[in-house]
């Protein structure tokens, strides 16, 4: 994917070079992973130290004035299908989706445009999903105004027969419930407060009545119809502590209290639950097992956590929009190579994102220089870590995340 050739032949698609001068493809990337903003100074003296390029300041600003932006973008999207060897998946895999967003300087707002209620004028969404076994990944920009179930909509052709999902709530409308269960694939999400949920009894389908609900001990799981077109499915209703009830209805009325209205006594009832809706088999997966699955959907969380504490994909400072798009399109291709480094070590389960990610950002120099083949010592660095320097902490009464994975 770094070769020159390759890098030469895609600048050149793009337009950022016509014939290969002192600044080919592979420098050009070179400069993008590398841009801080900095000055065109700097990034001269940078590549005079690196590459013994002598470059003025007015050519880079030529080339950031033309389809640098485009070239970059273009290297991303090629890196994206490169996947590592898919090994053979003993059981079901698991895909966890979900987006970050974040805002960009008000210029970008004919390409990517903001959200108005909070004011921003430009912003975007990375959508971002991963199998949790084979670490397969995709990453896309949205608009940050684009909504997520516009997003799982356009999901439908890739979902896999046999393969769990699970998504935030934003994503798991009904629509998208039944496209995977008509490609006969299995789901894991909450479930809308609006949801109307209904029982099938003697009489007939009946709503189901919270309020007997309110002095449940252990677990509610059972099958229920959802909305108007009644879809079956499999409810798990767990009661939460009183702490986290009063949390939720505090959080529910400041926000009532800004939009001029009351919150209903019907989201107070439901407040006290937390409602799981899924369609795996209750023979084989126990409400138990369930609710452990779903907590691994905050994996993704910590990929966010990780792409913002240390790749700083969303700081994007002002600057011309080939500039700008340069900037954000070089940070996702450290977060995809981050990711696949990630999963290279293996260790289903085991390796701390967040440890990964430090490392990555800590040995971010001499990462660049294992690209380009001017030193190799990033990867013989790695290979001499010691293996538990890089796996979570595991907490006490805790079921360990790989085990959990093998289990399905």
């Amino acid at each position: 994917m770094f070769r020159r050739e390759i890098l030469d032949e895609m600048a050149k698609k793009s337009g950022v070079i016509e014939r290969v001068r002192k600044l080919d493809g592979a420098a050009l990337l070179d400069i993008a992973l590398s841009d801080e903003n900095q000055s065109f100074n700097g990034i001269s003296m940078q590549l005079l130290r690196r590459r013994e390029l002598d470059v003025s300041r007015q050519a880079l600003h030529q080339k950031y004035s033309g389809k640098m932006g485009d070239f970059v973008k273009a290297v991303f999207e090629q890196l994206l299908t490169v996947e590592l060897p898919e090994e053979g998946i003993q059981g079901m895999e698991l895909y966890i989706k979900d987006s970050t967003k974040f805002a960009l300087p008000a210029s970008m707002a004919e390409h990517y445009p903001g959200t108005k209620g909070n004011g921003i004028k430009a912003g975007v969404s990375v959508q971002f999903e991963f199998g949790v076994k084979g670490g397969q990944s995709s990453i896309k920009l949205t608009a940050a105004n684009a909504n997520d179930q516009g997003e799982s909509n356009a999901d439908k052709e890739t979902i896999r027969p046999g393969a769990l999902y699970m998504r935030d709530l934003g994503y798991a409308h009904m629509g998208y419930m039944n496209n995977i269960r008509e490609k006969e694939a299995f789901f894991i999400n909450k479930l809308n407060v609006k949801a109307i949920i209904y029982t099938l009894g003697d009489a007939g389908y009946e709503a189901l009545d919270l309020s007997s609900l309110q002095h449940m001990q252990g677990v509610f799981d059972r099958q229920v119809y959802i909305g108007e077109e009644k879809m079956p499915a499999r409810l798990i209703i767990e009661p939460v502590s009183a702490d986290l009830k009063a949390a939720r209805i505090a959080t529910a009325e400041k926000e009532s209290k800004k939009k001029g209205y009351a919150t209903s006594d019907y989201f107070k009832l439901r407040a006290g639950f937390n409602f799981i809706i899924t369609n795996l088999q209750v023979e084989k997966y126990s409400a138990e097992l369930v609710q452990k699955l779903y907590h691994l959907r905050w994996q993704i969380e910590l990929v966010f956590k990780a792409w913002k504490s240390f790749l700083k994909v969303h700081d994007i400072k002002k600057s011309n929009t080939q500039r700008i798009f340069c900037m954000l399109y070089s940070k996702l291709i450290w977060a995809v190579l981050s990711w696949k480094i990630y999963t290279a070590i293996g260790q289903i389960g085991q390796a701390s994102i967040l440890k990964v990610h430090r490392l990555i950002t800590d040995t971010k120099e001499l990462l660049r220089e294992q690209l380009w083949e001017t030193n190799t010592k990033w990867l013989q660095m790695l290979a001499d870590i010691p293996l538990k320097c890089l796996l979570k902490e595991q907490k006490k009464n805790r079921l360990k995340t790989n085990k959990l994975i093998i289990s399905i």
